[in-house]
């Protein structure tokens, strides 16, 4: 029997757990909802781990936050920016003796498609994950791009429209939001339930004129935010990511909304390349599979 680690994925929502061998075949499978306190959250994280601590080798963890993931600093962001900023990696490590990889969110999603993905031999490449925010991951050269700060690929801080007073609202994380998408869509549809997105698409995919209009808009915006990548990195491939990347009309229109792009200005055509755009493989168990990914590319 192969040996098996502990991957877990920190949400603002909700917090995954599995047990997963060398090979990433997935076991034990759980979920449960992510505390807004911090003791309970350290609570929480030790009840995940106590059960299975003898039956694993080392524990990995996917955290949001700007992430040192060669010491196991975090400093959280987003829904859990109440954690403050502190080494997770060594909290743990003290508490379990056991060796302990934590990763960037986003970092985590690539490193799973760098491994058993879509970026499988993939030179140049990068995944956008579109949700409450946007979410992005960079390979260049066969590496996974950290930066000097740990801030490679924050796409959601990068400003998209200069004309805007309030930089809040000029950027990629305000204005490319899937997740305000599908609420819009549904609210100007009347669908009662603001986060069903399958009843979203069933709106999208005929080309209902106003659920069409506002989709088609998001896409565009996605197009712009994958041009603006090519133009500085020239990638080969770029994955889309997060839950709505099922849909494949998504991918479709994207690819649309691009080649429309380059139709529109000489420069943009003759300049920038596009690169292949596909949906990412992995849905939800992508930042399990990717902690481990890259606590094995550290201690193996």
């Amino acid at each position: 029997m192969q040996r098996q680690y502990l991957s877990i994925d920190i949400g603002g929502t909700e917090i995954k757990s599995a047990l997963i061998d060398h090979s990433g075949n997935i076991f034990e499978k759980n979920h449960t909802l992510t505390p807004r306190q911090k003791e309970e959250f350290f609570t929480k994280i030790f009840e995940i781990i106590t059960p299975v601590l003898d039956k694993v080798t080392a524990i990995c963890v996917s955290v949001p936050g700007v992430v040192n993931s060669a010491t196991g600093k975090v400093k959280f962001t987003g829904a859990l920016g109440f954690m403050g900023t502190f080494n997770f990696a060594s909290y743990i490590e003290a508490r379990t003796h056991c060796p302990v990889y934590v990763g960037n969110d986003a970092n985590c999603a690539t490193l799973a498609e760098m491994w058993l993905g879509n970026l499988n031999e993939v030179h140049n490449g990068a995944v956008i994950t579109l949700g409450t925010s946007v979410g992005g991951g960079i390979v260049i050269n066969d590496q996974l791009l950290y930066g000097p700060h740990f801030q490679a690929g924050e796409l959601s801080a990068m400003i998209i429209n200069h004309d805007v007073a309030d930089p809040h609202y000029s950027t990629v994380g305000a204005t490319t939001s899937a997740v305000k998408m599908i609420e819009t869509i549904a609210d100007v549809c009347g669908i009662a339930d603001k986060e069903d997105g399958r009843r979203v698409f069933k709106k999208i995919n005929p080309h209902n004129q106003v659920a069409w209009s506002l989709f088609e808009s998001f896409c565009r915006r996605v197009a712009i935010l994958i041009l603006n990548l090519q133009t500085v990195m020239d990638l080969d491939r770029v994955l889309i990511g997060g839950g709505i990347s099922a849909q494949h009309i998504l991918i479709d229109e994207i690819k649309k909304q691009f080649r429309l792009l380059q139709q529109s200005d000489y420069r943009l055509r003759d300049d920038v390349t596009m690169p292949e755009i596909m949906a990412a493989k992995f849905g939800n168990e992508a930042n399990l599979l990717g902690a481990l990914y890259g606590l094995l590319l550290t201690i193996e």
